[in-house]
């Protein structure tokens, strides 16, 4: 049997209830995650003897690789430094369109403007309230 000396002792997340992209289709397993690596779950039960030390209800929400835009300062003719009375609907069309390209979270940014730009877009940043349809993978339970 093979020795467990080199396995880490970080927890281990156990994604539930959730659809995994896997061969281009989304099939319904569980996904188990340890310092944001994703671990084949037959080596952790049978070689390391491991278990979940968090578990998280996907609700079957889908985990799929993605990128993360952290500045973006609009898109899709939406430029997030223009204070509007529909700023929701701007970021809403960046977050559906921004998908495409394979970005499943960005960090939306402001180019330099005056402090009133500021001001009247930090309200309709308020206002905004997003819905998270994921987790990341780079989840890291607290220890305990």
């Amino acid at each position: 049997m093979p020795s467990n000396k080199s396995v880490s002792d970080a927890p281990i997340a156990q994604f539930t209830n959730c659809r995994i992209l896997r061969d281009r289709r989304l099939q319904r397993e569980d996904l188990w995650v340890r310092e944001g690596k994703i671990l084949n779950p037959e080596k952790l039960f049978f070689d390391e003897k491991g278990s979940a030390d968090v578990q998280l209800d996907c609700k079957g929400s889908i985990i799929a690789p993605g990128f993360i835009d952290v500045q973006i300062n609009g898109g899709f003719g939406v430029d997030f430094s223009l204070a509007t009375d529909d700023f929701k609907s701007g970021i809403d069309l960046v977050s559906q369109k921004i998908l495409s390209h394979g970005v499943t979270s960005f960090c939306p940014t402001l180019v330099t403007s005056p402090p009133s730009v500021y001001h009247q877009v930090t309200v309709g940043i308020r206002s905004w309230t997003p819905t998270p349809d994921f987790l990341p993978l780079t989840f890291r339970p607290v220890r305990r």
